[in-house]
């Protein structure tokens, strides 16, 4: 009769362990959903667009090893993950548009206007559903462009690459916000690793560049 008695305490015992777990990883849950609904998402999106006043395409793959066909997509890859990287900004998150297989369908081909380092996207051709539906399945609230990649040779005072990168951010309604370019410098065409190191600054600064834009 006793052990009943003390098999039943335990039991019980153990049943309110069980559902008091189970009730703070709700709650868990529940803070994890809170914070991450309440923290502005900044989709990234890399424009495939490389150009120079000096160096082809075909320097640019002899120098680095990048593929002709994937020079756009490295820079865009280097630039985007800096970004992401450099933010220390727990209301804000930057996102890969990599992560989604259908972005650049759902985006078409996107017209840049301007020249050099001074080249802007023009979202106006883009179906307003399908860019409702890219921000929805990131569940974004802003997209920011990486509108070009300049490579702008200088033989004098000094031998200087410089690489600025333009950008665009526009919010759900597809108006933008802000738009801006920033530059890092090499002195010669640097391979991936050395041109992630390289734009690190580069990328900090749009990243909080971007983040006052929004916090204004």
């Amino acid at each position: 009769m006793k052990t009943t008695f003390v098999k039943s305490i335990i039991l019980g015992l153990f049943a309110m362990a069980s559902v008091a777990t189970v009730q703070a990883e709700e709650a868990g849950k529940e803070a994890v959903g809170k914070e991450s609904s309440a923290t502005v998402k900044v989709l990234v999106v890399g424009l495939d667009n490389v150009s120079s006043n000096y160096f082809p395409e075909s320097m640019i793959t002899e120098e680095t090893g990048i593929p002709e066909d994937s020079i756009g997509d490295t820079y865009n890859r280097i630039i985007t993950d800096n970004i992401i990287h450099a933010n220390k900004n727990k209301e804000f998150a930057f996102i890969s548009s990599e992560k989604f297989a259908d972005a650049e369908k759902l985006l078409g081909d996107i017209q840049v206007s301007g020249e050099n380092e001074e080249s802007y996207a023009n979202v106006s051709q883009i179906d307003s559903q399908n860019y409702k539906q890219l921000l929805d399945e990131a569940h974004a609230d802003y997209v920011l462009f990486l509108n070009q990649h300049y490579l702008k040779w200088q033989e004098k005072p000094l031998r200087t690459l410089f690489h600025f990168v333009s950008y665009s951010l526009y919010d759900k309604n597809q108006k933008e916000v802000t738009k801006g370019n920033n530059y890092f410098t090499c002195m010669n065409l640097e391979k991936a690793d050395k041109l992630s190191k390289a734009s690190r600054k580069s990328s900090s600064k749009i990243a909080s560049t971007i983040i006052k834009s929004i916090d204004k």
